[in-house]
């Protein structure tokens, strides 16, 4: 069965998070996927903080699987022409460096589409490519593209400082927009017969994800505010405390409101006029959150969740645990995580694609390769090519 992006071929001189996540997803979608790296491999490999396995930094296995390696130095003239030859038969080139870096190789946009001027060019930073920005030369890390978009201002506690989130936020929410670019370029090409240069960066995301909270702002005049899990404009709609553990309830219609009460034997607030609508409830936010706490505490997650879900009201249990994720009966339905076997590793686990598909479903390769584990095979195809296209001179 072929994938939605099968025959599509990408070089990616990518390393971190981003530009690497964003690759091994084409390759779910179908797509071969060539990693370039240099002598000393994407830094992801490296460093003895990394969780490892063998020897093997489990992030970058699960953050390029599918991908076949080589190493170029493109420093180097005789290392160039091999990746410059990569070019001329590939469809997307996928680069993750600040803006400039590729000019300065002699690999930007300017100079590929000379080569190719079919290819997608794709680039994936933290703060954008646009000229007379002073960021754009800066090294982008998601923590600090985070804290930029303003997504720290409405998280943390009530009162706080505000916060980011703390495992890759955007490293790995940031390469969804990158792989939809793309595509809709490749969706153009067939159009047009052309390329283009498909920018996406960290910061930008970062602001996308709060559309409402910047409508928010324009309608009301006032800068959201950290709430903790709770939203800002439902209530109740957070993380609640029981005997054992945390729930996440949400009521954002009235017929869910009636049936949360019912469920909770708590009918009297339908009566009280404090909480009469949403926007009254979010008016009176903390009284009415009082005393859902109070009652939270009286029974388990368990037993909330069985009372909850039987009167059709959004909940879901926090998951403490990444180790309760490999239990979960809806992740395992779903094939959510994916368990695949390393050469060097042994098994390891990596997510699943994020999209599923009837007819064109993801295909899951290998996991991320070693170091220049298919340099041979790679030289002997760029040989073999250029053998042929004399052949046909």
């Amino acid at each position: 069965m072929t994938g939605t992006l099968d025959g599509i071929r990408v070089v990616d001189v990518a390393a971190g998070a981003q530009g690497p996540w964003a690759g091994a997803l084409l390759t779910d979608l179908g797509a071969e996927v060539i990693k370039v790296e240099p002598p000393e491999g994407d830094w992801m490999r490296s460093g003895p903080q990394r969780p490892s396995k063998k020897g093997l930094a489990l992030a970058t296995l699960g953050l390029n699987h599918g991908k076949r390696s080589i190493v170029l130095d493109l420093k180097q003239s005789k290392d160039m022409e091999v990746f410059l030859k990569l070019i001329e038969r590939a469809d997307v080139f996928l680069e993750a460096w600040r803006a400039g870096a590729a000019d300065r190789l002699g690999i930007g946009y300017k100079d590929l589409v000379k080569i190719n001027p079919k290819i997608i060019y794709a680039s994936s930073s933290g703060f954008g490519n646009a000229p007379n920005n002073k960021y754009n030369t800066r090294p982008g890390m998601g923590g600090s593209s985070a804290a930029m978009s303003g997504l720290g201002s409405i998280s943390g506690p009530p009162g706080g400082p505000g916060e980011i989130g703390r495992f890759q936020l955007m490293d790995l929410t940031g390469p969804l927009p990158i792989v939809q670019g793309i595509i809709f370029a490749l969706i153009a090409r067939e159009r047009t017969g052309e390329g283009q240069w498909v920018q996406c960066g960290q910061t930008l995301t970062g602001i996308c994800l709060q559309a409402a909270r910047i409508g928010e702002y324009f309608a009301s005049g006032k800068a959201p505010q950290p709430l903790g899990s709770a939203s800002s404009n439902v209530v109740p709609s957070q993380s609640f405390k029981t005997t054992n553990g945390y729930i996440n309830v949400e009521a954002p219609t009235q017929g869910i409101w009636r049936r949360l009460c019912q469920a909770m034997d708590m009918v009297h607030l339908l009566e009280d006029p404090r909480f009469e609508t949403d926007a009254q409830r979010v008016v009176n936010r903390s009284h009415l959150v009082a005393l859902l706490e109070a009652r939270f505490l009286e029974a388990t997650t368990e037993q909330w969740l069985e009372v909850l879900e039987r009167h059709d009201v959004p909940v879901g249990p926090v998951v403490w645990s990444v180790k309760e994720l490999y239990s979960n009966p809806q992740i395992a339905a779903n094939k959510l995580i994916m368990t695949k076997e390393h050469p060097v590793a042994g098994w390891v686990r990596v997510p699943a694609s994020p999209w599923v598909f009837s007819r064109t479903p993801a295909q899951y390769k290998w996991v991320g390769p070693v170091l220049g584990e298919h340099q041979e095979e790679i030289l002997r195809e760029v040989s073999g090519r250029k053998e042929v296209a004399e052949g046909r001179q």
